[in-house]
């Protein structure tokens, strides 16, 4: 949650409890409480809690009105000829029109016509589809039916297009239009129809699926899947490291370049800005964007993913999303996200755990002794650091979680019952029995709302150390290398969570909508284990730097090679001096300044190197490399220039130690590669 919110809830309650005389009772209450649902019934049950936090609808609902004023809009725009302008002023609409008004299809029916005239035939043809699913009136749907046809022309399909006129014929009888311009109508399409015998070349495909997506097609993991990780490939395992954590391990030797992880998330949430250019669900940026059917503030890329994202968490957040978003951060909201698509009867089947004990390997694995990324076990299971936290940052983090709970008491996700009377009858007053006396029903409601509060607590503590963002690369088309990457979302990755860190990672996180996909940018060795980067590469920043992050965010002091050998930053690495990888003990080779190879020795086992052969090596791929390098920078991820990097960047890591310059050159120039194929967008 917002850190000034938790301060003003943290001091309020304060005051409440030392004004009453509670406050060191409390204290002692909460710091002997052992697990987390514990913890949030020590706050939950005190009345001066329960007044902290009031809920209300807040969200951004339909308007009639605003749809027809943005639809007014769009149509002047098209008449100026500016459809992109006017496209994104019919999207507007169609977000803001009631779901059950006919200003909803009349807008889809626009926007098909703007995306007609761009020639994006295929997007022409979704918002035609939304038009008849949301009942275009009939006499004027034989305008739809033949921008279909002509949409079908133009895409090679000479079957559907033929059809598509043969509709818009049939359906002039409900036109509303003089009998004159029927026959002149009718006459146009079996013109129309003749011409589809001319069609020649292949048809294009005129599946929607993909229009939504900024991205090529999610790489496939290099060989099998695991049996017992599923998103892992079958060569890459979960063991036991060797401080006593989890961690992913090499069954073999790994080269740069292969997908070792694919993995869609178990929850993920946007951040606010993106709420209305990329899918709530898949995070796909939106190019036609479809609206929720009951509130103006979120879009969805396809009817799935709207389907889905209203099953598994939307239909508790519409209507208060603006309070959510307004008071919370996006961990924090991923917290309540996870615990709606977890859903209560999990969450209900979860016996939570006393603090954090000793790690077992198979934690989180289900009965199959499959570990799964959909399964909230295997979330639940995940590091949070209870116990280095301090009892003010426990308060603050278990105060966000009452005002979730709150928000789900709000939406109806605790099955509150009518309580009867003694006779029988319902009480209308609402109030039920006592509040001394709590019948069997409402204890078990209490504690079934502390257990769901005890695992937003543990979620509040967990995602700090586990979440990874969903990124866009933001391509500059003038100068690629100024590109960024922008972060679009939160999400849980239970299996991406276990990679420990590195300062000198040995592979790269890249989002494809909200599916994550890992790469080798480093060979890695049987029985190594892969490391991530948790935002502390050493080329970029210093080893103080890197270990108080590190410290502050995950508990740890890290001991990577880059942190104990104090290796400089990419300004200061010198790259005229090379140092061989030893190939009898992987010591350190430093090459003689003459070259001389009579002088090149080991430094570990002071064994004579041949020194020759990787240094030709090198020379000789030099000059490719340099134009592959180049020419990457400047935009060109051709296939050519991929292999070309790979190759080089193969033959350097294992003939030269890091760190050296053209080893980072190269990593960087071969992420730019992986980044324009992921989610990539036009800054």
């Amino acid at each position: 949650m917002d850190s000034n919110l938790i301060k003003k809830l943290v001091d309020q309650l304060t005051s409440k409890l030392v004004e009453a005389g509670q406050y060191q009772q409390f204290v002692a209450s909460f710091s002997k409480c052992g697990t987390n649902s514990e913890r949030f019934e020590c706050l939950y049950s005190l009345p001066q809690a329960q007044d902290l936090i009031e809920v209300r609808e807040n969200y951004r609902p339909k308007s009639r009105k605003h749809a027809e004023s943005w639809r007014a809009k769009g149509n002047m725009l098209f008449k100026a000829r500016k459809y992109q302008e006017a496209t994104d002023a019919y999207t507007q609409s169609i977000i803001m029109a009631p779901d059950d008004s006919d200003s909803l299809s009349l807008a889809y029916n626009n926007r098909s016509t703007t995306n007609f005239y761009m020639k994006k035939y295929g997007l022409c043809l979704q918002d035609i589809e939304m038009a008849f699913l949301h009942h275009y009136p009939e006499n004027k749907c034989y305008r739809l039916h033949q921008r279909v046809g002509r949409c079908m022309y133009y895409m090679n399909q000479k079957e559907l297009a033929i059809k598509a006129f043969q509709k818009t014929i049939a359906s002039l009888d409900q036109a509303e239009i003089c009998s004159k311009e029927k026959v002149t109508m009718v006459s146009d399409m079996k013109k129309a129809i003749d011409q589809c015998d001319s069609i020649q070349g292949p048809p294009a495909n005129i599946s929607i699926e993909g229009f939504n997506h900024c991205h090529k097609g999610i790489p496939k993991l290099s060989g099998n899947p695991s049996k017992e990780v599923p998103c892992l490939s079958e060569c890459v395992e979960i063991r036991l490291d060797a401080h006593g954590g989890r961690g992913l391990f090499a069954k073999r030797d790994i080269q740069i370049g292969e997908t070792l992880i694919v993995e869609t998330p178990f929850s993920c949430a946007l951040l606010r800005e993106c709420n209305l250019s990329h899918c709530q669900h898949c995070c796909n940026r939106v190019a036609l964007p479809l609206p929720c059917r009951h509130c103006s503030g979120v879009v969805f890329c396809s009817l799935s993913c709207r389907d889905a994202a209203w099953e598994k968490f939307h239909w508790a957040e519409c209507r208060v999303l603006e309070s959510i978003q307004d008071s919370t951060g996006d961990l924090s909201f991923l917290s309540f996200r996870t615990i709606l698509v977890a859903g209560l009867s999990v969450l209900d089947g979860i016996q939570q755990i006393q603090g954090e004990t000793s790690i077992e390997r198979d934690a989180g694995f289900d009965e199959k002794g499959v570990y799964c990324s959909d399964n909230y076990r295997a979330a639940y299971h995940l590091v949070n650091h209870d116990k280095e936290r301090t009892f003010q940052d426990l308060l603050g983090r278990t105060l966000a979680a009452l005002f979730f709970v709150k928000h789900l008491e709000f939406s109806g996700f605790f099955p509150e019952k009518p309580v009867c009377n003694n006779d029988g009858d319902v009480d209308a007053s609402g109030d039920g029995p006592s509040q001394s006396q709590p019948n069997d029903q409402q204890v078990s409601l209490v504690r079934q709302k502390c257990n769901v509060g005890g695992h937003l607590l543990r979620n509040n503590m967990m995602l700090p150390c586990n979440a990874h963002e969903v990124s866009e690369f933001s391509l500059n088309c003038e100068s690629p290398a100024m590109s960024s990457t922008k972060e679009l979302a939160a999400a849980l990755y239970p299996v991406l969570s276990l990679i420990n860190h590195s300062c000198d990672p040995s592979v790269v996180r890249h989002s494809f909508g909200n599916v994550c996909v890992a790469r080798a940018i480093r060979s890695i060795k049987a029985d190594q284990e892969l490391k991530d980067n948790y935002g502390a590469l050493y080329p970029v920043m210093d080893l103080a730097t890197r270990q108080s992050h590190l410290q502050s965010q995950y508990y740890f002091t890290c001991r990577c090679e880059a942190c104990v050998s104090n290796w400089p930053q990419y300004f200061d690495i010198a790259n005229c001096e090379p140092v061989l990888r030893c190939s009898i003990c992987d010591g350190r080779v430093k090459i003689p300044r003459d070259n001389d190879p009579k002088k090149a020795r080991c430094s570990t086992c002071r064994k004579w190197q041949d020194i020759q052969s990787p240094l030709v090596g090198l020379s000789e791929m030099e000059p490719d490399f340099r134009q592959a390098l180049t020419t990457v920078i400047d935009g060109d991820t051709s296939e050519n220039n991929v292999t070309t990097l790979l190759n080089f960047l193969r033959f350097a890591e294992s003939k030269m130690h890091r760190p050296w310059q053209d080893i980072c050159d190269s990593q960087e120039a071969f992420k730019q590669c992986l980044n324009m194929q992921a989610n990539c967008f036009p800054a």
